[in-house]
C-alpha cells in the first residue's frame, strides 16, 4: 500500500544561509503540528504516540541539521562548494514530504518535478530569494507563527 513518487528533475536549494532557519522551522514542527501526524501508536485502547510518516518520533533529538531531517523524509541531498543544499531526489512511497516542503518554502530557491506510480506530474515550486536576511524579514518572523508559508495560513490562518 501507498503511493510511490519520484523526482523527475530539481532545481531546489537552501542556500547556506538559510540553512540554520530551515532546520529551526523543520524541528519546530514535532512540537507544533501534532494535529498533523500520520504515526501513531496505541496500548490498552489509549494514544500513547503520534509521529510524522517515515520519521523516528523524536527526529529533532536524532537530526543534527536540516540535511538529516530531509534525508529522513526520503530525499537525496548534495552540498556544492558554497555550502548550499540541494534537493536532488527521492524515489518512494509519499509520507509527509509537502508538509516539510511548505513549512520552509520561503527559504528553498527553485522547484522539484515529480512524477507519482500513476505518471501523474506535478511540479513543487519554491518562494525563497538567493538569501533571506535583512532586518525587515527578521523583524516580521518574530510576529508570525513559528511555521512560516503555506502550511501557516492552513493552520493558523495567516500567511
Amino acid at each position: 500500500m501507498g503511493y510511490y513518487v519520484n523526482i523527475i528533475e530539481s532545481t531546489a536549494r537552501i542556500p547556506a544561509e538559510n540553512l540554520a532557519r530551515v532546520y529551526e522551522i523543520m524541528c519546530s514542527l514535532n512540537d507544533t503540528c501534532d494535529h498533523l501526524k500520520h504515526g501513531r501508536s496505541f496500548s490498552g485502547g489509549k494514544q500513547t504516540g503520534k509521529w510524522f510518516s517515515w520519521m523516528d518520533a523524536n527526529y529533532p533529538k536524532v537530526c543534527k541539521d536540516a540535511q538529516a531531517i530531509l534525508e529522513m523524509l526520503g530525499f537525496e541531498t548534495e552540498y556544492n562548494k558554497d555550502g548550499d543544499l540541494f534537493l536532488v531526489g527521492y524515489d518512494q512511497k509519499t509520507g509527509q514530504e509537502d508538509l516539510f516542503l511548505e513549512a520552509i518554502e520561503n527559504y528553498v530557491v527553485g522547484e522539484i518535478n515529480w512524477v507519482g506510480e500513476d505518471d501523474e506530474q506535478w511540479t513543487t515550486e519554491f518562494l525563497g530569494d538567493d538569501v533571506i536576511d535583512g532586518s525587515v524579514e527578521r523583524e516580521a518572523l518574530t510576529h508570525e507563527p513559528q511555521v512560516p508559508g503555506a502550511i501557516a495560513a492552513r493552520l493558523f490562518g495567516t500567511r
